[in-house]
């Protein structure tokens, strides 16, 4: 499904296709702040993956257990894949918390009834961090779930949350994940700077990642990191040499594909 968002008073339509996450104005494509901030390494995915694989044969391999060829064949496929079933499970999860905090937050704006709890643990679990965040901090909720796209630096994303925090305008993101990463901060700076070039304002407040935890063992249930808005200009400065990077990658893997057709 194709969305359309006006923005900038009217004058730039941005479509958003969701079933390919892809983002365009005058029907050319716009990089997502996710792809370009992807293009950063993460080694620790990699400990990470092999780890799974480890786990998964652990809890297959049985001692004095001779197994045959396709069952040999079939645990070391599966072995292989462990990682990404377990990405999936936490990203379909991750989704629906997110989906769920974006119905609240604009019943909240709206000031209609707010959506039912869920039943599932891991999101109880995190939307509980989100209520306790809130309860801790004099939180007055904005927009959720609004796109923006850049005309400067020519990107697009979604950000979770505007919100004044505290007395001060501040981006929220939220994340499901295991830690706060530092690339996490330039997607938000990114959010930042093309929500300030689009409405004039200065979001004074800067950029906050609430990390909300999902697991049963974790005691807090969210942890935050803000980074202040003298701050956000450093990152919007590295943001942008990831656009650059990122550029390139794709404008060589589009001549490496045409030369090969």
């Amino acid at each position: 499904m194709i969305e359309e968002f006006l923005l900038y008073g009217g004058k730039v339509k941005l479509k958003f296709d969701s079933s390919k996450h892809i983002y365009s104005v005058d029907d050319k494509v716009v990089y997502g702040t996710t792809s370009i901030t992807g293009i950063i390494a993460k080694p620790a995915l990699l400990y990470w993956a092999v780890n799974m694989g480890i786990e998964y044969l652990k809890e297959n391999l049985k001692p004095g257990v001779a197994l045959d060829e396709i069952e040999i064949s079939t645990l070391l496929a599966e072995t292989k894949s462990a990682h990404t079933k377990r990405l999936s499970k936490a990203g379909d999860i991750g989704t629906q918390i997110h989906e769920w905090l974006e119905k609240y937050v604009k019943a909240r704006i709206e000031k209609k009834p707010a959506p039912e709890k869920p039943i599932n643990k891991e999101m109880q679990k995190a939307i509980s961090g989100f209520f306790e965040w809130a309860k801790e901090n004099k939180v007055k909720l904005i927009a959720s779930e609004q796109k923006i796209y850049s005309k400067k630096y020519h990107y697009a994303g979604t950000f979770d949350l505007l919100a004044e925090v505290n007395g001060k305008k501040t981006i929220v993101d939220f994340k499901t994940s295991k830690a706060i990463y530092p690339e996490m901060f330039l997607q938000a700076s990114a959010y930042l700077q093309a929500k300030e070039e689009e409405s004039g304002e200065q979001i004074d407040g800067g950029v906050m990642i609430l990390r909300l935890s999902k697991e049963s063992k974790e005691i807090t249930p969210f942890e935050v990191q803000s980074v202040n808005r003298e701050e956000v200009d450093n990152l919007i400065k590295v943001f942008r040499c990831c656009l650059g990077v990122y550029t390139w990658q794709r404008m060589n893997q589009k001549r490496s594909y045409e030369n090969n057709k």
